[in-house]
């Protein structure tokens, strides 16, 4: 890669993102297994605040727990702790990210024909919207990306309706 005191210093920040966000994501999969729940539950309850919010999330997972395959209720004593547990995580993912395209942008600052990578499970991933896969930058493996465009054009349903009214 690039030698430069910038480089290392955002190699620097994404090791100890990453560090961070695996140790708050190992706690929230701890207490979230202590309380039935299946593998993988804490990834769930990640991605679902970063789409939701937490305070959504975790009144999902209060009134239906099955939503993120817990085979029982979760007890109301227990929701303070593991929302804690996941501002933690979802914050430490964000910082995972900023950490990931500031360290990307400074590799393609002397090499602009660097395809911009995105860490998923702690792998750089190249997004190819074109082909709709992800390839993994290290092993070369290609997966199908199943990726949605979203209309961004309007103001969803209603702003289509203004849109088509005004015609």
């Amino acid at each position: 890669m690039i030698a430069s005191p910038e480089f290392a210093a955002a190699e620097r920040e994404l090791a100890t993102a990453l560090t961070i966000f695996n140790s708050a994501r190992g706690a929230l999969d701890t207490s979230l297994t202590q309380l039935g729940a299946r593998e993988g539950a804490a990834d769930r309850l990640i991605h679902h605040a970063d789409e939701y919010g937490i305070d959504h999330t975790v009144i999902v997972l209060a009134k239906t727990p099955n939503t993120f395959e817990f085979t029982t209720t979760v007890p109301s004593t227990a929701l303070p702790a593991i929302q804690t547990q996941l501002e933690a995580a979802y914050d430490a993912m964000h910082r995972v990210d900023l950490a990931m395209a500031n360290r990307e942008n400074l590799v393609r600052k002397g090499k602009p024909t660097h395809a911009k990578a995105i860490l998923i499970g702690d792998k750089p991933y190249i997004f190819d919207f074109k082909a709709d896969t992800l390839r993994n930058r290290d092993s070369g493996e290609t997966v199908k990306a199943d990726a949605h465009l979203v209309d961004t054009d309007s103001d969803g349903p209603s702003g289509k309706r203004e849109q088509e009214r005004d015609r």
